[in-house]
């Protein structure tokens, strides 16, 4: 890779830790996905979900409710990705807006069932097409054999972390 296809952030990099024994490659394809997630989210939720008044994680829980159906509240805390204490924030917050409802399990009384009222049924139904016209839209700088490979090569990211590798050797 030239110097001329690096970011800024990643040439300052170089300029000031080039002399340290460090895997740049690594370094680079991690802060890389990094700042491209948090790039993608950010324009998400501007060009797409702020008409709606959603956050991204807002988001993500509807998607899951309409994908999985109704769930304990833990289980969707951990396909959202955020912590329970959150969940139970981003939960409220919906079903103030009549977008989901709880309940309570019948066989134990202490877990909460989360799922998708009609409304947010219709919200979803009506949001994810165009969700998905500004994921093609981004994703278009890429050929469909790209997208296929990057896609491919996120699995793999994905995968070392969920079975503990990444860790560095002590």
């Amino acid at each position: 890779m030239s110097e001329h296809d690096l970011l800024p952030a990643e040439r300052k990099v170089l300029e000031r830790l080039g002399h340290l024994p460090l895997d740049f490659r690594a370094m680079a394809a991690v802060s890389n996905l990094f700042r491209a997630s948090t790039a993608v989210r950010r324009h998400m939720e501007r060009e797409v979900l702020a008409p709606d008044r959603l956050s991204w994680t807002s988001f993500v829980a509807l998607w899951v409710l309409w994908v999985w159906g109704e769930m304990e509240s833990r289980d969707l805390a951990a396909a959202v990705g955020i912590s329970k204490p959150t969940s139970t924030g981003v939960v409220t917050t919906l079903e103030r807006r009549g977008l989901v409802r709880r309940r309570r399990n019948a066989e134990d009384g202490r877990m909460v069932r989360v799922s998708l009222t009609e409304e947010g049924l219709r919200k979803i139904e009506e949001l994810f097409p165009r969700f998905n016209a500004e994921e093609r839209a981004l994703a278009s700088r890429l050929s469909p054999a790209e997208q296929e490979a990057l896609a491919g090569m996120l699995r793999s990211l994905l995968r070392a972390t969920q079975e503990g590798r990444g860790r560095a050797e002590a």
